[in-house]
């Protein structure tokens, strides 16, 4: 076989795992989760966090993301959320896959931002949407002011060991950036990825370096085939547990085009229940808002002693 064509073929194979190379915005685009920041206003005092959020990013462990089994240790950076009239959820975040997004949440969560906050988009097999300013899927500025914030947002951060499953915790964005709007997976359907074995994953590496060192070095060519080699080698050692992980649920379309951020860990009755109310048209045709209202009564992000 040609290298072209096993490249080719690989990518086939791999598709739905491979952040670099495949879309991670394919499948329905009216069901995701979009935030449309129609109001710049906020009601966030951000920078007086600034540097306690800073800190808990830059002290905490690494985490690996949710690829493997998710457990809150010592150290780790945990997001309480109390939902009035369900429960109380906890998520680990993960401060070496996103740490903007994270220190984003955390200012946010500081400042009381999500106090009585709604969660105003819920979708049963998909997921459930809160945090907006307006209450409806508007409004709002990321806390975070520091490098890479543009005009109160920031840009998506991906990894591959972050992935859509249940119970994934995500920021919503518009027009590929972040700022208030999060929203968590619910789906237990499970996500058929194929096969793909560790083999397959090496032979694909090394076909992609192959690919790569025919292109002069710098060349958009020689980055494209260098970013899908590093891919495959860090795929050699997961992909059998994020393919095993997905038949458990989630929303692995979702994978490469918005930032997980945090996995939930305790509180699953919660989403569950929330998971299962009653919705009606939100006024651009999708039955996704709550017939009642669903209020955040706080989100307390600490570190876990």
């Amino acid at each position: 076989m040609k290298i072209r064509d096993l490249i080719s073929a690989m990518l086939a194979v791999v598709c739905a795992v491979s952040l670099t190379a495949c879309s991670g915005n394919s499948g329905n685009s009216s069901s995701a989760p979009a935030s449309e920041v129609t109001d710049s206003s906020s009601d966030v005092s951000a920078s007086a966090n600034s540097g306690e959020a800073a800190d808990m990013v830059k002290n905490a462990p690494a985490t690996d993301g949710n690829v493997k089994d998710v457990t809150i240790q010592t150290g780790d950076i945990v997001a309480e959320f109390e939902v009035e009239g369900f429960g109380t959820m906890k998520a680990k975040l993960f401060p070496d896959i996103a740490p903007i997004g994270v220190q984003n949440f955390i200012e946010l969560a500081q400042s009381g931002y999500y106090e009585g906050k709604n969660i105003h988009r819920v979708m049963s097999d998909f997921m459930m949407q809160g945090g907006s300013l307006n209450g409806d899927g508007t409004g709002g500025e990321a806390a975070y002011s520091g490098e890479g914030n543009s005009s109160g947002s920031f840009g998506i951060e991906t990894d591959s060991n972050a992935r859509h499953f249940y119970g994934a915790l995500c920021y919503a964005n518009a027009g590929g950036m972040n700022t208030t709007q999060f929203y968590i997976v619910n789906s237990k359907q499970a996500q058929d990825l194929g096969e793909a074995t560790p083999e397959q994953m090496a032979e694909a590496a090394e076909s992609a370096k192959a690919m790569k060192e025919q292109y002069a070095a710098g060349s958009d060519e020689y980055i494209y085939y260098e970013q899908l080699e590093q891919e495959y080698r860090k795929l050699v050692d997961t992909v059998e547990d994020i393919i095993s992980k997905y038949k458990n649920g989630g929303a692995a379309f979702l994978d490469g085009g918005y930032t997980v951020f945090g996995q939930v860990v305790e509180g699953f009755d919660v989403i569950d229940s929330i998971a299962a109310v009653e919705v009606k048209d939100n006024g651009y045709g999708e039955e996704s808002k709550p017939v009642k209202d669903i209020i955040i009564k706080s989100v307390k992000v600490y570190t876990a002693e």
